[in-house]
Protein backbone atom coordinates (compact mmCIF):
# COMPACT_ATOMS: atom_id res chain seq x y z
CA UNK A 1 0.00 0.00 0.00
CA UNK A 2 1.46 3.56 -0.77
CA UNK A 3 2.35 5.54 1.87
CA UNK A 4 -0.42 8.47 2.89
CA UNK A 5 -0.08 12.03 3.78
CA UNK A 6 -2.58 13.69 6.26
CA UNK A 7 -2.46 16.91 4.39
CA UNK A 8 -3.16 15.55 1.06
CA UNK A 9 -6.36 16.62 -0.62
CA UNK A 10 -9.08 13.50 -0.42
CA UNK A 11 -11.37 13.32 -2.69
CA UNK A 12 -14.42 11.41 -2.98
CA UNK A 13 -12.99 8.22 -3.98
CA UNK A 14 -9.57 8.57 -1.48
CA UNK A 15 -12.02 8.29 1.07
CA UNK A 16 -13.98 5.70 0.01
CA UNK A 17 -11.26 3.35 -0.68
CA UNK A 18 -9.41 4.47 3.24
CA UNK A 19 -13.16 3.30 4.29
CA UNK A 20 -12.86 -0.24 2.28
CA UNK A 21 -8.93 -0.75 3.77
CA UNK A 22 -10.19 0.15 7.15
CA UNK A 23 -13.32 -2.19 6.94
CA UNK A 24 -11.00 -4.86 5.52
CA UNK A 25 -7.99 -4.35 8.65
CA UNK A 26 -11.01 -4.19 11.06
CA UNK A 27 -12.69 -7.72 9.62
CA UNK A 28 -8.97 -9.28 9.62
CA UNK A 29 -8.09 -7.93 13.18
CA UNK A 30 -11.56 -9.80 14.07
CA UNK A 31 -10.79 -12.64 12.28
CA UNK A 32 -7.41 -13.18 13.54
CA UNK A 33 -9.01 -12.86 17.33
CA UNK A 34 -12.22 -15.25 16.86
CA UNK A 35 -9.38 -17.79 15.33
CA UNK A 36 -9.60 -21.06 17.65
CA UNK A 37 -13.14 -19.73 18.99
CA UNK A 38 -15.12 -22.55 16.65
CA UNK A 39 -16.68 -19.33 14.95
CA UNK A 40 -17.06 -18.72 11.60
CA UNK A 41 -16.73 -15.44 10.31
CA UNK A 42 -19.97 -13.51 10.00
CA UNK A 43 -20.97 -15.82 12.73
CA UNK A 44 -20.45 -13.45 15.92
CA UNK A 45 -22.75 -10.98 13.91
CA UNK A 46 -25.45 -13.38 14.54
CA UNK A 47 -24.34 -13.80 18.09
CA UNK A 48 -24.12 -10.29 18.72
CA UNK A 49 -27.58 -9.37 17.16
CA UNK A 50 -29.39 -12.31 18.75
CA UNK A 51 -27.86 -10.78 22.44
CA UNK A 52 -29.04 -7.35 21.33
CA UNK A 53 -32.47 -8.00 19.98
CA UNK A 54 -33.21 -11.95 21.90
CA UNK A 55 -35.09 -13.82 19.75
CA UNK A 56 -35.64 -13.31 16.05
CA UNK A 57 -37.64 -15.45 13.28
CA UNK A 58 -35.00 -15.89 10.41
CA UNK A 59 -36.27 -13.59 8.20
CA UNK A 60 -36.11 -10.36 10.38
CA UNK A 61 -32.51 -12.14 11.70
CA UNK A 62 -31.14 -11.77 8.12
CA UNK A 63 -32.81 -8.00 7.47
CA UNK A 64 -30.68 -7.00 10.82
CA UNK A 65 -27.75 -8.76 9.29
CA UNK A 66 -28.71 -7.42 6.16
CA UNK A 67 -28.08 -10.85 4.24
CA UNK A 68 -30.63 -13.03 2.50
CA UNK A 69 -32.67 -15.38 3.90
CA UNK A 70 -31.20 -18.53 2.85
CA UNK A 71 -27.94 -17.48 3.75
CA UNK A 72 -29.62 -16.80 7.29
CA UNK A 73 -30.83 -19.87 7.33
CA UNK A 74 -27.96 -21.71 6.43
CA UNK A 75 -25.97 -20.13 9.18
CA UNK A 76 -28.50 -20.40 11.72
CA UNK A 77 -28.30 -24.06 11.47
CA UNK A 78 -24.70 -24.45 11.37
CA UNK A 79 -24.74 -22.42 14.35
CA UNK A 80 -27.81 -24.82 15.78
CA UNK A 81 -25.60 -27.79 15.35
CA UNK A 82 -23.09 -26.26 16.94
CA UNK A 83 -25.24 -26.21 20.13
CA UNK A 84 -25.00 -21.93 20.11
CA UNK A 85 -28.89 -21.16 18.75
CA UNK A 86 -32.02 -22.88 18.91
CA UNK A 87 -35.47 -22.59 17.47
CA UNK A 88 -38.12 -21.51 19.88
CA UNK A 89 -41.97 -20.92 18.71
CA UNK A 90 -43.40 -17.95 19.33
CA UNK A 91 -46.04 -17.78 22.45
CA UNK A 92 -48.14 -15.87 20.14
CA UNK A 93 -48.17 -16.71 16.73
CA UNK A 94 -47.80 -21.21 16.08
CA UNK A 95 -46.46 -20.50 12.80
CA UNK A 96 -44.01 -17.92 14.02
CA UNK A 97 -40.33 -19.69 14.69
CA UNK A 98 -37.47 -17.52 16.38
CA UNK A 99 -33.79 -18.02 16.99
CA UNK A 100 -32.68 -17.02 20.40
CA UNK A 101 -29.09 -17.73 21.99
CA UNK A 102 -28.27 -21.12 24.09
CA UNK A 103 -26.69 -20.62 27.15
CA UNK A 104 -23.11 -21.99 25.30
CA UNK A 105 -24.06 -18.95 22.57
CA UNK A 106 -24.78 -16.03 25.48
CA UNK A 107 -21.15 -17.21 26.71
CA UNK A 108 -19.93 -17.22 23.33
CA UNK A 109 -21.29 -13.54 22.67
CA UNK A 110 -19.88 -12.00 25.40
CA UNK A 111 -16.54 -13.48 24.34
CA UNK A 112 -16.98 -12.11 20.82
CA UNK A 113 -17.91 -8.69 22.10
CA UNK A 114 -14.41 -8.47 24.34
CA UNK A 115 -12.99 -9.38 20.92
CA UNK A 116 -14.25 -6.18 19.59
CA UNK A 117 -13.57 -4.57 22.40
CA UNK A 118 -9.70 -5.57 21.99
CA UNK A 119 -9.50 -5.40 18.53
CA UNK A 120 -11.38 -1.68 18.72
CA UNK A 121 -9.01 -0.28 21.66
CA UNK A 122 -5.90 -1.48 18.72
CA UNK A 123 -7.78 0.21 15.89
CA UNK A 124 -8.74 3.60 17.83
CA UNK A 125 -5.40 3.86 20.50
CA UNK A 126 -4.15 6.93 18.87
CA UNK A 127 -7.80 8.68 18.41
CA UNK A 128 -8.95 10.94 21.46
CA UNK A 129 -12.53 10.91 22.59
CA UNK A 130 -13.36 13.27 20.67
CA UNK A 131 -11.59 11.95 17.55
CA UNK A 132 -13.94 8.76 18.30
CA UNK A 133 -16.95 10.26 18.66
CA UNK A 134 -16.48 12.59 15.20
CA UNK A 135 -15.62 9.71 13.28
CA UNK A 136 -18.50 7.57 14.77
CA UNK A 137 -20.86 10.48 13.71
CA UNK A 138 -19.09 10.56 10.28
CA UNK A 139 -19.28 7.23 9.98
CA UNK A 140 -23.40 6.93 10.31
CA UNK A 141 -23.60 10.16 8.01
CA UNK A 142 -21.80 8.03 5.19
CA UNK A 143 -23.36 4.78 5.93
CA UNK A 144 -26.96 6.34 6.04
CA UNK A 145 -25.83 8.33 2.60
CA UNK A 146 -25.17 5.57 0.68
CA UNK A 147 -28.16 3.97 1.85
CA UNK A 148 -30.59 6.59 1.43
CA UNK A 149 -31.43 7.18 4.52
CA UNK A 150 -31.81 10.79 6.29
CA UNK A 151 -28.84 12.63 7.16
CA UNK A 152 -28.76 11.61 10.83
CA UNK A 153 -25.67 14.51 12.09
CA UNK A 154 -28.12 16.67 13.96
CA UNK A 155 -29.61 13.77 16.03
CA UNK A 156 -26.76 13.08 18.40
Amino acid sequence: MTEWSADAPADEADVLIALRFAERAARKAVAEELAGSGLHTGQELVLAKLLHHGSLPVARLAKVLDVEVPTATKTTQRMEAAGLVRRVKSATDARQVGIELTDRGIELAHTVQQIYDRAGRRALEHLTPEDRRVLRNLLWTITGALEGLPSAAGSE
